[in-house]
């Protein structure tokens, strides 16, 4: 299912200028952090334009991701780039939260988007698995496996996904490829068919799932936004609209 384009959407002014009627910090004080394309991106580096200063530094030069021509950071998982978030983002159990990045994979590895540890945090495991484990106050752990269909995010490929948690103790998940709704196969995915998955989760790492070397994020993000919040259908349609506009998607 397509949201459609919301009010994230572009055209031309009287002058012939591009306009946008909708930018990321919209949302309001919910946005927790955004990596703009080609804004503040060194390898040292990615300044955040939220206005919250919650940038991402490594301050190790041999774990530092290179700079793409496109205005992201190339991450080479053999190499374990990863960056640190300035100020840990905590998502409290039966909170709802939406991370939206727009990004190329370079391999089929296993690879953490965001995370805190391994038991918090946001992979995309293949080229149709997206894992998420949350961990609530009683320390237990619950992963979902959302399986979508084979290719959905091949190798090579530029995409906008956007996860999406709602607020409540059923907690269900929503992901989009591209403005478009994915639709997981219920006899494959972990919590599927109940959407549920209502631990908290922290990030303060980008780049790694917070586990083994083989999980560190192999390939170019080239964007990135997190809400503490779950947004509206009018709002993700918003998000998906601006950064499908932004990136020619």
């Amino acid at each position: 299912m397509s949201l459609g384009l919301g009010v994230g959407f572009y055209g031309l002014a009287p002058d012939n200028s591009i306009y946008q009627s909708f930018t990321i910090t919209d949302i309001g004080n919910r946005t927790e952090i955004w990596l703009k394309n080609n804004t503040g991106v060194t390898a040292g580096k990615w300044d955040d334009s939220s206005g919250n200063n919650n940038h991402v530094v490594q301050t190790n030069a041999a774990n530092r991701a290179t700079v793409d021509s496109g205005g992201g950071l190339d991450f080479e998982k053999d190499n374990s780039h990863h960056y640190d978030l300035t100020t840990k983002i905590d998502i409290a159990d039966n909170q709802g939260f939406c991370i939206a990045m727009v990004l190329t994979r370079e391999s089929n590895s296993a690879g953490g988007l965001l995370s805190d540890s391994a038991a918090e945090m946001v992979q995309i495991t293949n080229s149709e698995t997206i894992r998420i484990k949350t961990k609530n106050a009683s320390n237990e752990t619950t992963i979902t496996d959302a399986v979508f269909a084979a290719g959905t995010f091949d190798i090579g490929q530029k995409f906008v996904l956007l996860i999406n948690r709602k607020e409540g103790v059923a907690n269900q998940f929503t992901f989009f490829k591209n403005g478009t709704q994915l639709t997981a196969d219920v006899d494959l995915s972990s919590n599927e068919a109940q959407g549920e998955n209502p631990g908290g989760i922290e990030f303060d790492v980008l780049g790694n799932n917070g586990a083994a070397e083989g999980n560190f994020f192999d390939g170019i993000i080239h964007e990135a936004v997190i809400y503490s919040k779950g947004l509206s259908v009018t709002e993700q349609a918003d998000v998906n609209s601006y950064l499908t506009g932004i990136h020619g998607l």
